[in-house]
């Protein structure tokens, strides 16, 4: 009986800390941290890579967003990647870079591949293309605000950042799904900031991260390729930086279908992460092995799990005198610690930058979106034991 009932405070505490303690801390230590001051007049040369499958809808529009950024156009140049398209994506960039040519923007580069690899193998192609020290990877239907490389450039200033993350802004908060994934993307934002502030940002986002060409490769065999270069850096020696003025806004899946198809990606990919650096997380040796990752990515891993033992655990115990006070201070301990992670959230968050506005409805629609995620977790874990997944991108149409 003792043991389950210590089995019960483990799990219940490490649910909470999962969802809502950690992301507090990070709170707390983003609002304690002093923002970083930077150098603008520190410009790096920048080769901008855009991995490409099958994006005529959106490719034309998306390198006119890149062709007006407020950056020097002689320090960065475009190179888009096209990943085996059976499109007109190869076509129209093939017209685009003839068009530009003799023009005094920046460089725009088309670079074919022999065949169909995936996004890692792409930003890798692109990587042997590219003329800067620099790399920014990005995605084909994002659009960047056009101060993204004028607010990143300068932290590689400092020798002991190898990488530099912007923020991820889900642009269709309107949509029923993409709202739940919008208010997620801000619990994200305050993680993000304060570990970045505590020594690394965990992870930066595969639709905007930067980092030093000569320290990293991506792996063509992993499917979140952003994650594992993070750990790479980090292994390094490196840091993260995270830069929330830099904003890449990108539509969020309206479909389950497509949610769930990128939610496992991603899943799987973190899992493939998590059993390739094993070793370093087992044995931690810094804060980012010992506490960042652990608590905001390998916890997640084994949450369908920790919420699964806890009923299982009820009806082996079967006592009332037990489950009713533990299911009490449970529920009391995260009402209080979501109303510390809504104020910290409000502290923060500038009112126009706050996606979704915490009311009872957006509290209901993100429980649906956890309870999504945790089933598709499970899906992750499934089709990683069984090799049921390939590098070769599954676009979420949705979000085109």
């Amino acid at each position: 009986m003792v043991v389950i009932i210590v089995l019960l405070c483990v799990f219940s505490l490490l649910i909470i800390w999962q969802f809502l303690g950690y992301p507090s801390l990070m709170g707390f230590i983003a609002l304690w941290g002093n923002p970083k001051k930077k150098d603008y007049s520190y410009e790096p040369y920048v080769s901008i890579i855009i991995p490409a499958l099958n994006e005529e809808k959106v490719i034309e529009k998306r390198i006119d967003n890149l062709l007006q950024l407020d950056y020097p156009n002689e320090k960065y140049e475009i190179i888009v990647v096209d990943d085996g398209s059976t499109d007109n994506t190869y076509q129209i960039v093939e017209e685009l870079v003839k068009k530009h040519e003799t023009n005094s923007e920046p460089h725009l580069k088309l670079v074919k591949a022999m065949e169909r690899k995936g996004k890692a193998s792409a930003i890798n192609l692109g990587k042997q293309h590219a003329q800067g020290d620099i790399m920014l990877v990005t995605d084909a239907n994002s659009l960047f605000n056009r101060n993204v490389l004028k607010e990143m450039m300068p932290h590689f200033e400092n020798p002991n950042i190898g990488a530099v993350g912007g923020r991820y802004v889900v642009s269709n908060p309107e949509s029923k799904l993409a709202s739940s994934e919008s208010f997620y993307w801000d619990l994200e934002y305050i993680m993000l900031r304060g570990e970045s502030a505590l020594q690394s940002a965990c992870f930066f986002n595969g639709s905007i991260n930067a980092w030093r060409g000569k320290i990293i490769e991506a792996d063509n065999k992993v499917l979140s390729e952003d994650l594992e270069m993070a750990i790479q850096v980090r292994r390094a020696g490196y840091r993260i930086q995270y830069e929330p003025e830099a904003v890449a806004n990108e539509p969020g899946a309206t479909t389950s279908v497509d949610q769930i198809k990128q939610r496992k990606r991603t899943a799987i990919g973190t899992l493939q992460c998590m059993f390739k650096h094993r070793v370093y997380f087992l044995l931690p040796r810094d804060l980012y092995s010992l506490l960042i990752f652990p608590s905001h990515k390998g916890l997640a891993m084994v949450s369908p799990f920790t919420l699964s033992a806890i009923p299982i655990l009820y009806i082996i115990v079967r006592s009332s005198t037990i489950i009713i006070p533990h299911l009490v201070a449970t529920i009391l301990a995260f009402v209080l610690m979501f109303g510390i992670l809504m104020l910290l959230r409000a502290r923060l968050m500038k009112p126009e930058k706050r996606t979704v506005r915490a009311s009872i409805p957006s509290i209901f629609k993100t429980a649906h979106y956890v309870l999504l995620n945790e089933y598709i977790i499970l899906l992750a874990w499934r089709d990683f034991l069984f090799g049921r997944h390939s590098v070769l991108w599954e676009k979420a149409e949705s979000t085109r």
